[in-house]
């Protein structure tokens, strides 16, 4: 083992300019990673004027075993501004969410847990423009104590707000 006395005194600079250099591109990486994360703070007040059609869906009874449900949303931009969708997470593992604009479609985001995060997207979504948003509803996700009633959201966050889907039912064996 080498102790610091014994060591020579440009061993010394070396060692002290790699520890100062890894200080230096650390806090580097933190201050960028922290100016990223003010840039897409999510605005979670609701837009109004963000039209949707259906904003809600009641499933009724869901059998277990009969499969992926998918239903699909419209919304249109009334905002009178063109917005970009930023993010789009669900309230549960059971749900996945997609959205075309245009020629445009994002891939199925599930919901968030723990530190894994759906990351940042950019879909331009034009004033007046309707985007269709589907959703798919495993009901056997949860396995046989998923059983009865659930409640469902999928958060759709743009650059101006939020706007959440809904649906409920009651799976059923």
């Amino acid at each position: 083992m080498i102790y610091l006395e014994k060591m020579s005194r440009e061993t010394k600079s070396i060692i002290l300019i790699a520890i100062v250099t890894l200080g230096l591109v650390t806090g580097f990486a933190f201050l960028l990673s922290v100016k990223g994360a003010k840039e897409r703070t999510l605005v979670t007040t609701e837009i109004q004027r963000l039209d949707a059609n259906p904003t809600y869906y009641d499933l009724g009874e869901v059998l277990i075993k009969g499969g992926i449900v998918t239903k699909e949303y419209e919304i249109k931009n009334t905002t009178g501004n063109d917005m970009e969708l930023i993010k789009i997470t669900t309230s549960c593992m059971c749900t996945t969410a997609s959205v075309k604009a245009g020629d445009k479609e994002t891939r199925f985001f599930t919901m968030e847990m723990g530190g894994d995060r759906n990351p940042f997207i950019s879909l331009k979504v034009k004033k007046d423009e309707t985007v269709k948003v589907t959703v798919r509803y495993d009901p056997a996700a949860h396995g046989p104590q998923g059983v009865g009633p659930f409640d469902r959201v999928v958060s759709l966050y743009f650059d101006k707000g939020l706007k959440e889907l809904t649906f409920k039912g009651v799976v059923v064996n």
